[in-house]
């Protein structure tokens, strides 16, 4: 006989509850295993030197063999960006979208890996062990992105997956209704919604309402119109071409990652802008300002992007000047704000016009609003719903405003990261906990970067680094000359710094000179014993702790 505990169905997040990013949901039933999404996260301001942040996939690792697949539910990089460390932990077949799963390669190529692809079709199942996969369509700020009905011997999944309504989108863009509204019929055990816009009330509007802001950028500039939004938002790149076009310019496409995503979109027939009204970004300026439009990427002020660079006057290909307009189709994530206006400022620099979200109507969110939320829940009527993708507080508000719409408080389910889920018709519940944590990606492309790292760089950026230099005599462990201390962001190099150094020298002399006779001829004790008293005496002169290194030298 199957126990009860034997048929409950476990949902494991490995990312993606309690922060942006990190979308990494594992699906387990019986040591069955499903994962959903495997997304990146961008560090902030407290990661110096970090390039991005993926989920640690250890729990995946210690269950390789039993992983029968990786869904993907869209082409964003916080869902696919760490599909490769995903792969090296548990490697198993990808599943996506044509254009996911396009973008996804370019991914994996950049990193030399290869892995087994294939396409999820709305309307076509796909089996995997003991799961049933169903896609289903819904709309987002990127075209072929789906939710997915999985379902399990213990009932059914739903991962809405980023999504919003839309009704007004075209067929090929608008979410599936009727198809969610039939998996509510049918019975749905668990729902795990997108939370990241539940702050928002009403509905979010759609990209066609879009349309008469940028019409107006295209009416009133003289020059060069230049877009910044992400590379993946085909639907609003389409939108944008097509207006470009009817105004006499041509398209281009700046940065590799909007050259690239371009391409895919292009080579898959899911941007569709003919060959004779394209060109190369970096031979746009062939061409009279009046007679271009270009896609930059850099829409969150990444230092090195293109769009950086251009509001520096550092591109090689690109310069903007007075009639250019600048459009930022992009809201700020969290984090980048000071990024973003900064860029905005050297933009405005240069003499061109800026027109961002704070200005005009140039952006739409591709996640749904509160209303957009509620008839999801509505048409889904699932039995537990779970909030995902977004900080503890989006996820909290979810879990309130479908409470107040009449789903029984007992049947949300608030967790975070690595919370596992139990739950089958009889009830649900958090059974415990398993490893969820953070896997640091350095910019010198060492991966892994540990935690005392990243406190050591904002220890540096913050107190500064001291370095005492002594030289000891080998046959009598006295000093050979007098110390030097060399520091950096520590303090100036005035008379104050220079009293204060004075000071720090006298004391290293000092120190070296009271060690008791076992230290003289241990150079490892005599750079602790340093440490330990410059630190000391920083620490009551300055209030501040530098890092101090000693370097002692036998001659």
């Amino acid at each position: 006989m199957v126990s009860t505990e034997d048929r409950r169905l476990r949902l494991v997040p490995l990312g993606g509850l309690g922060e942006f990013g990190l979308n990494a949901m594992v699906v387990e039933w019986q040591g069955h295993l499903l994962l959903v999404d495997a997304g990146v996260m961008f560090p902030s301001a407290e990661m110096p030197g970090v390039d991005s942040v993926v989920p640690d996939f250890q729990y995946l690792a210690q269950r390789a063999a039993n992983l029968h697949g990786i869904l993907l539910t869209h082409g964003h990089e916080d869902h696919i960006g760490a599909l490769a460390f995903a792969l090296a932990a548990a490697p198993a077949p990808v599943h996506g979208s044509r254009l996911t799963l396009g973008f996804a390669r370019r991914r994996l190529q950049d990193r030399g890996v290869s892995a087994d692809l294939h396409t999820l079709t709305p309307g076509q199942p796909v089996a995997l062990g003991p799961f049933r996969i169903h896609p289903i369509r819904v709309a987002h700020s990127v075209v072929d992105s789906l939710a997915l009905a999985i379902e399990t011997p213990a009932g059914v999944v739903i991962a809405s997956g980023d999504f919003k309504i839309d009704p007004a989108a075209p067929p090929d863009e608008r979410t599936d209704l009727e198809s969610l509204s039939a998996w509510g019929d049918r019975g749905v055990l668990a729902l795990l919604a997108d939370s990241t816009n539940v702050e928002q009330r009403g509905t979010t509007p759609g990209e066609d309402e879009l349309i008469p802001a940028f019409e107006q950028v295209f009416a009133s500039t003289p020059g060069r119109v230049v877009v910044s939004c992400f590379a993946t938002s085909v639907p609003r790149i389409q939108r944008v071409a097509d207006l470009a076009r009817r105004h006499g310019r041509r398209v281009g496409f700046l940065g590799r990652r909007m050259v690239d995503n371009a391409e895919v979109a292009m080579d898959l027939g899911l941007l569709h802008i003919p060959a004779s009204d394209l060109v190369a970004g970096d031979a746009a300026d062939a061409l009279p300002p009046s007679r271009q439009a270009l896609f930059v990427s850099g829409s969150q002020g990444e230092p090195l992007s293109a769009l950086s660079l251009v509001s520096l006057d550092e591109h090689p290909a690109l310069a903007v000047g007075p009639g250019d307009t600048v459009v930022l189709s992009a809201r700020p994530i969290p984090g980048n704000e000071r990024a973003v206006s900064r860029v905005i400022g050297n933009l405005f620099r240069r003499g061109c016009d800026v027109v961002h979200g704070g200005t005009a109507f140039v952006h739409v969110s591709g996640h749904g609003s509160q209303d957009d939320l509620l008839e999801l829940i509505a048409r889904v009527r699932p039995r537990y719903l779970v909030p995902v993708h977004g900080e503890y507080r989006m996820l909290a508000q979810l879990a309130r405003l479908a409470v107040r719409a009449g789903l029984p408080s007992d049947r949300v389910l608030v967790a975070e990261d690595g919370d596992v889920l139990g739950l089958d018709a009889e009830g649900a519940r958090k059974e415990g906990r398993v490893g969820a944590g953070r896997t640091l990606l350095d910019r010198s492309g060492i991966e892994g970067v540990e935690d005392v790292v990243i406190r050591d760089r904002r220890h540096l950026s913050s107190q500064g680094i001291v370095v005492p230099v002594v030289v000891l005599d080998k046959q009598t462990g006295q000093l050979e000359s007098p110390p030097e201390i060399v520091s950096r962001g520590f303090v100036d190099a005035g008379e104050r710094g220079a009293d204060l150094m004075e000071d720090a020298g006298r004391l290293v002399t000092e120190t070296v000179a009271s060690r008791p006779p076992e230290e003289r001829f241990d150079p490892a004790l005599t750079r602790e014993r340093v440490r330990s008293e410059l630190r000391r005496f920083f620490r009551k002169r300055t209030q501040r702790r530098p890092m101090v290194i000693p370097v002692v030298m036998e001659v």
